[in-house]
């Protein structure tokens, strides 16, 4: 009677084990399938962003 309770709390500890790290796996995949577009953005080295190439118009509006 005893190694039936040992067999069966083996594979109850086997299958909540499985079901955690598939649990686990899911929750990584969807990390990684979810990520921001603006982590997967790659730069290239060296290259001027827009906002140091293009200076902003006075306030006042005229030209000196």
């Amino acid at each position: 009677m005893i190694t039936a309770l040992e067999i069966g709390a083996g594979l109850l500890l086997t299958a909540t084990l499985l079901a955690a790290a598939m649990v686990l796996a899911a929750v990584q995949l969807g990390g990684l399938a979810t990520r921001d577009d603006e982590q997967r953005e790659v730069e290239a080295a060296g290259a001027p962003r827009i906002r140091d190439v293009v200076r902003p118009a006075r306030a006042s509006g005229g030209v000196r």
